[in-house]
């Protein structure tokens, strides 16, 4: 430290410089300085209040627009919330036909994409091999001048323009453009879509995607078709499906069927565990044209499981087969399916053609892609332009487009983000993000979903079809197609009602009515088949799959879906080859060990984990990581495509289960990046569940899971005696002398009746706050939760929904770690230990299959701070800076805290976390919040410092606000008038939050469902979460002592 004295500063100033009179003068700024703070890179050094506010801007108050969601082909609502300008959540909007106010985690995290880091700040063109930046009328000069020079030298008919696929008015748009310049339709590409299947319910239904209704379905039956996953119209699928669930009297059953145990699978009641291929083995034996036994010999299946299940199927009254595509013989298993449904009618019961959804149609396959590979190959493109897609990555590397793209003599990326397509670009013109521009979607028929900017540019970036007026307007030929100013000028002059139609139809984001837009099939060219998987040479089959939020890559540079566990597996951060215990076992293989696997196309050296869901003869790696060019986030992990040989279906799509590998132990180990403690309850009885047998019988019933289903079947009967728990049954401790468990009315604790807990006097007339008859009512309320087990998938679109407004950081970039200990560096570093720190997890619990057999059940439990009323935490804090509030909420006091770490040893739940670095520090490296993703911080929450220990707070500022609200207005708080952010996005209405103490609550009535139960009961925490039991659904088999 320097002995040399500071300078003083002159009088009537501040240390910092800032003079006293000038001082109060920004005292009178109010909240327009987390405007000024937030909205901007350069240091602040004045304060100035509005004179003129932007438009409908109130400095701290937020407006809220009404727009769509992007993030795949569903076109789901949503309601973004903005703030000073800033846009800082976003949620479902409830009055949207698709997803009815639920948003998944990928729509979650679009704000992560909007305020990206490494998002291409403007325009860029390539000069001496290096991408340069340049201003926009450069860059537009640019465009317009190879525009014309391929036009005329001939070769227009030959451009090509790939946009990621999307409904609504631009595709229509956009090939208009493409037509003025002589150039072909465009090419509409989704990575993630399943083309197998849109081609078979183009053929069988004549829709590409028609809507699935579960809650008229007895029997369902899913071949690989992971509609709880990301496969077709994923939210409104998960709705249909927790609602169907939660109507006890008519839950339907779920069969899965394939070689590894999806979302969807973990939340089936059975899981047919065939070997990859032999798919239409399973659907001929339920059409009755194959034998049980014929069957069990090309899966691998035992007989009588599949005699049983062709005997159950027979039997439903109403059922629903549903398939999805990735193998060889994918559009055939598909067809096939569909033809079960349309034999036993469930066409128009159960498949609803015509309440399908419109956002699949006019998708190009796959193939288009490899054929226009092989064009460029041959020089036969002159220019290439791509918008949105990356199919440099997302196409398997055995394709070769990336090297067929660097042939191509000019190539233009309308990309917001780099990656490895818009990487190989000579000219680059950065589009604006989605919640920054005009567009509309025809998401259902009828139904026109606006979308509208949010906010203003975060960039110097433009919207494509802005860019493309621009262009034409440079060209003699177009010009006088395009009178108008923008693409906005464009969309009122076709809207219902223009105008004044548009401004009405705004505040909902939706309106009535059709864009007229093609939904007939496009052509596909000569497919590349391969021969059955069979036939390829290795030990082991080959199984990619999508990863459920990472997709096909284009959400790895965005933290939160790299940090939130894979439901499935729990990874974070990592690529794993996944693989059945027995399997590795016999491998001599535990967990981290590596292994090379190795195709015709390639190889991969990645870690093991053993996955109970898992064929034996299966290993399963799942796409999204591995990036070379696509931002820091997105480094982490393996492409598996770069080992897929090149194999398509008869649609065009990419064949991801075609080959075997020779999979063989590399040698070496590294850490499985993963937030899993035990994927066994150990009698905890943490997730429960409930038979329907008992529930519809009224009787209280054990833990029917998976674990005991034989000993109840050995019994002959559904239901042990009352009171009497088998051995292993799920149902926690009993000790002797245990004290009462009741609750007092309003779901309080009869312990902590106050603040200082056990140790308060109840003799004492002065309880401040705590008193009932105080003025702020506040200890008339106890805020509580319940978490419907029946209806929760494990989606974790709830983790996304808390990290966006609570502002959690993530831990796991390789930046954010020390670098210490050599084998615990690198990306993901900090979960090895055990340092994440979200308030919100999903617990993943097996139940049976402890010999590695397909009979498992699997409990999804939504684990957070459970508000207890007698607190394990509050009394062991030194300073008090966790303490009980007088409406029930277990308070942390943020800057009261001194990190001891008390209270997370002392909480059985674990849901304290602890800030180990400084990641709310923007001075610090391990700073989570990289200009410009810190605008998304909410500004109602305190971002905490490092030694700082944080926890759940049922969102206490959306229950201040509400109170402060409904006082402003008043008027007492309405029931359910508002609820948590994770209560908020629940695609399957899992969480219901509300007042414990008062009757008109939805969650009071919850709370005495027969199915209610407390984590760890017998600790006497009396917490405020009610956890409602589980309902299995056995096979009639098993459950009838058959």
């Amino acid at each position: 430290m320097s002995n040399e004295p500071e300078a003083s500063p002159p009088t009537g100033t501040a240390p910092n410089g800032v003079k006293r009179r000038e001082f109060l003068k920004v005292l009178g700024v109010g909240t327009a300085a987390t405007a000024m703070v937030g909205c901007t890179s350069e240091k602040v050094e004045r304060l100035i209040p509005y004179l003129v506010s932007p438009d409908q801007t109130v400095p701290g108050v937020s407006t809220y627009y009404a727009t769509t969601c992007r993030e795949c082909s569903a076109a789901c609502g949503v309601i973004a919330e903005t703030r000073d300008g800033r846009t800082i959540k976003l949620e479902g909007n409830p009055d949207h036909p698709v997803n009815r106010g639920a948003l998944c985690a990928r729509g979650q995290a679009a704000l992560q994409g909007l305020y990206n880091p490494d998002r291409y700040r403007g325009p860029m063109v390539r000069r001496n091999g290096q991408l340069q930046s340049v201003g926009w009328d450069e860059a537009l000069q640019v465009f317009a001048q190879k525009l014309g020079e391929t036009r005329s030298r001939g070769g227009a008919g030959n451009a090509v323009f790939v946009n990621q696929h999307e409904s609504g008015s631009f595709p229509g748009f956009l090939d208009t453009w493409l037509a003025g310049f002589g150039m072909p339709a465009h090419l509409s590409y989704d990575a993630g879509a399943d083309h197998a299947v849109i081609a078979a319910n183009r053929q069988s239904y004549g829709v590409a995607w028609p809507r699935l209704d579960f809650h008229a379905a007895r029997l369902v039956v899913s071949i690989g078709a992971d509609f709880l996953d990301s496969w077709g119209a994923m939210v409104p699928q998960q709705l249909d499906f927790a609602d169907a669930r939660a109507d006890h009297d008519n839950s339907p059953r779920l069969i899965y069927v394939g070689p590894r145990r999806s979302l969807t699978g973990l939340n089936a009641d059975q899981w047919i565990d065939c070997r990859p291929g032999s798919e239409m083995a399973i659907v001929r034996m339920l059409a009755g044209q194959l034998p049980a036994e014929a069957a069990a010999q090309a899966t691998g299946v035992i007989a009588p499981v599949l005699a049983a299940f062709a005997r159950e199927f027979a039997a439903a009254n109403s059922s629903m087969v549903i398939a999805g595509g990735g193998g060889v013989d994918g559009l055939e298993v598909a067809l096939a399916a569909n033809a079960l449904n349309q034999s036993r009618g469930n066409v128009g019961v159960t498949i609803k053609p015509s309440e399908g959804h419109l956002g699949f149609d006019r998708m190009a396959a796959p193939a288009e892609l490899r054929a226009l590979a092989e064009r460029m190959n041959a020089g036969g493109v002159p220019l290439l332009m791509v918008r949105g897609a990356n199919p440099a990555f997302a196409l398997p590397k055995s394709v070769g487009f990336a090297a067929a793209m660097a042939k191509v003599p000019f190539k233009v990326s309308f990309s917001s983000y780099p990656d490895e397509t818009s990487e190989l670009a000579d000219l680059i013109l950065p589009d604006h993000h989605t919640l920054e521009q005009w567009g509309d979607a025809e998401p259902v028929r009828g139904t026109i979903s606006l979308q509208q900017p949010t906010m203003d540019p975060v960039f110097d970036t433009r919207a494509t079809s802005d860019v493309l007026i621009a262009a034409a307007k440079k060209d003699p030929g177009t010009a006088a197609r395009y009178p108008m100013t923008d693409y906005r000028s464009w969309l009122i002059s076709r809207f219902p009602g223009g105008a004044a139609g548009l401004a009405a139809a705004l505040p909902r984001g939706i309106a009535s009515g059709s864009l007229g837009e093609p939904t007939t099939a496009r052509p596909v060219p000569a497919v590349r088949t391969a021969p059955p998987i069979d036939q390829s040479s290795g030990n082991m089959y080959l199984v990619v799959y999508p990863h459920p939020f990472l997709g096909d890559g284009r959400g790895a540079n965005k933290p939160w879906l790299q940090e939130i566990p894979d439901p499935v597996t729990k990874i974070c951060w990592q690529t794993v080859a996944e693989m059945n215990p027995a399997t590795a076992e016999k491998m001599g293989l535990a967990n981290g060990d590596l292994v090379t696997v190795q195709t015709s196309a390639g190889s991969l050296t990645l870690p093991v984990l053993r996955y109970p869901g898992t064929q034996r003869d299966t290993v399963a790696i799942g796409t999204g990581r591995g990036h070379t060019h696509a931002g820091r986030y997105a480094k982490a992990g393996f492409n598996p495509l770069e080992i897929l040989p090149l194999a398509e279906d008869r649609a065009g799509g990419v064949a991801f289960v075609s080959t075997k590998a020779n999979v063989s132990k590399a040698g070496g180990y590294t850490q499985i990046v993963t937030t899993e403690g035990s994927a066994r309850q150990h009698g905890r009885g943490i997730g429960q569940a409930i038979a329907i047998a008992d529930l519809q019988a009224g009787r209280p019933g054990h833990d029917t899971g998976a674990s005991n289903v034989a000993e109840v079947a050995a019994n002959a009967g559904t239901e042990a005696p009352a009171g009497d728990h088998p051995a292993g049954a799920e149902q926690g401790e009993e000790m002797p002398g245990d004290a009462p468990h009741q609750f007092l009315p309003g779901l309080r604790s009869p312990v902590a009746n106050d603040a200082q807990g056990e140790q308060g006097d109840p003799k004492s007339k002065d309880k401040g706050m705590y008193d009932p008859n105080h003025w702020s009512g506040m200890a008339k309320r106890r805020w509580a939760m319940t978490v419907d087990l029946a209806r929760c998938t494990g989606c974790a679109a709830c983790v996304s929904a808390c990290y966006a407004e609570n502002n959690i950081p993530t831990v796991g970039a390789d930046w954010q770690v020390g670098k210490i200990l050599p084998d615990r560096t690198g990306f993901g570093a900090n979960l090895l230990r055990s340092r994440e720190m979200a308030w919100i997890r999903i617990e993943r619990y097996y139940e049976g299959g402890e010999d590695g057999g397909a009979d498992f059940d699997t409990r999804f439990v939504p684990m957070m701070c459970q508000q207890c009323g007698n607190a394990p935490c509050e009394p062991v804090c030194p300073v008090y800076a966790t303490y009980h509030s007088p409406d029930g909420l277990n308070v942390q006091v943020y800057n009261r805290c001194v990190g001891t770490r008390y209270c997370s040893n002392n909480c059985p739940y674990k849901v304290r976390y602890f800030n180990w670095f400084g990641y709310g520090e923007p001075a610090r490296p391990q700073y989570a919040f990289p200009e410009p993703l810190n605008w998304q911080l909410n500004p109602d929450v305190t971002v905490r410092g490092k030694g700082v220990m944080e926890k759940c707070t049922f969102c206490v500022q959306r229950i201040r606000e509400a109170e402060n609200r409904a006082a402003a207005e008043k008027r007492p708080l309405k029931p359910d008038e508002f609820t948590t952010a994770c209560a908020a996005g629940c695609p399957s209405r899992a969480i219901v939050f509300g007042d414990a103490a008062d009757e008109s609550w939805t969650v009071t009535q919850l709370a005495k469902d027969a199915r209610a139960y407390h984590v760890f009961e017998e600790l006497n925490t009396f917490t405020a979460v009610v956890y409602l039991k589980k309902v299995t659904h056995p096979s009639p088999t098993i459950a009838g002592g058959a």
